[in-house]
């Protein structure tokens, strides 16, 4: 994304962002505290491998197999990111049983 190249891969990672503000009920910005510069300056960090990359925190009440979830599809190395196709049979795993009533909606 930073290089402008667009894959598979760099849409997972804009997933786990969606899916991070679903979490936040969309009441958190990502990287709110950071201006647009700083923003970049962190990514730039992140493919610097130099650790001092900051990833989003896990939102209050997320279960940690899906903050876990997302920090894989933030992995530097895009190889190392969960495709569509896995992170949907992670999520259906994770919905197996779950039944909501009609009084839920």
């Amino acid at each position: 994304m930073i290089h402008g190249k667009f894959t598979s891969k760099s849409d997972v990672w804009a997933f786990a962002v969606t899916l991070w503000e679903i979490l936040t009920f969309a009441r958190e910005q990502p990287f709110e505290n950071l201006s647009d510069e700083k923003v970049i300056e962190n990514i730039g960090h992140m493919y610097q491998d130099n650790k001092k990359h900051m990833v989003l925190p896990i939102p209050v009440g997320c279960p940690r197999e899906i903050f876990d979830l997302m920090c894989e599809c933030w992995q530097r190395n895009e190889n190392s990111r969960p495709n569509f196709r896995e992170i949907h049979l992670f999520l259906q795993r994770k919905n197996l049983g779950y039944r909501p009533s009609a009084s839920s909606f």
